[in-house]
């Protein structure tokens, strides 16, 4: 009886231990099934701001400017497409051989819970944004994606103004819908609309010289040289500035 009872011990210990050794592989397995994109790393920005950045954007980054000098500024996570992983909007600072600044905005598109990049460009942000700890800061920039729009602000605290580039994802293709300004001079405050879709430019002037603060708010019709849909990655702030410059300058001077 007792040989029985041993018997019948030893089989339930070693059930037991078997039970468990199952479940402790079926944990393992759950941990290496796991979903790789939801993973994060903490990084430092340029600002000395810590965040959580996804893992496989990192990698993605870090592969696409292999054997480069850069510093990712900022970077924001949102839907851009209409599936419902999240994309990503990044700054980046980067110094060539020659030591000179750039700094380009790349948008990455989540697919099959891969980050790849879809849009790179290096002529939205304008010199007079920079800021590095070598050089003086006179300007900051924010990016958000809100209900599948890249918005991008600029704000400068000399003689640049602020500029503000709204983005909508149409066609595989990214393509700016509003871009404007607001610019503080001597006597005057000048807000800027740019109205891609609907081809109008609104000019909201304040004379601050005067008491009653006067507006004078004027629209033209305006048709941008280089085509209505103007691409993210063909975009060039500068030349478009000038553009309605010359605008403003044929209409109201």
């Amino acid at each position: 009886m007792k040989k029985i009872l041993c018997f019948l011990f030893s089989l339930f210990i070693i059930v037991s231990c078997e039970k468990r050794k199952q479940e402790s592989i079926e944990l393992e397995q759950d941990i290496e099934i796991s979903n790789d994109s939801l993973k994060e790393v903490e990084i430092t920005t340029l600002d000395t701001i810590k965040s959580k950045i996804p893992k496989q954007l990192l990698s993605s980054i870090e592969k696409d400017y292999k054997d480069k000098q850069y510093i990712i500024i900022d970077f924001y996570l949102g839907l851009i497409d209409n599936n419902e992983t999240e994309d990503a909007v990044v700054i980046i600072q980067e110094k060539d051989k020659s030591s000179e600044i750039s700094e380009s905005i790349l948008v990455y598109q989540n697919i099959s819970n891969s980050y790849v990049l879809m849009a790179h460009n290096r002529s939205l942000i304008t010199e007079e944004y920079y800021f590095s700890s070598d050089e003086p800061t006179n300007g900051s920039k924010e990016i958000e994606i809100k209900d599948h729009y890249i918005k991008i602000r600029m704000f400068c605290y000399g003689p640049c103004g602020n500029t503000f580039l709204d983005f909508k994802f149409e066609n595989d293709d990214i393509l700016l819908i509003n871009f404007s300004t607001y610019d503080i001079g001597a006597g005057s405050q000048i807000e800027q609309e740019y109205d891609v879709e609907n081809d109008i430019v609104k000019i909201i002037t304040t004379n601050t010289m005067t008491d009653d603060m006067e507006v004078t708010e004027e629209e033209f019709a305006f048709n941008y040289s280089k085509g209505k849909s103007i691409r993210f990655i063909d975009l060039n702030t500068k030349d478009l500035f000038k553009a309605l410059i010359n605008l403003e300058s044929k209409n109201i001077l």
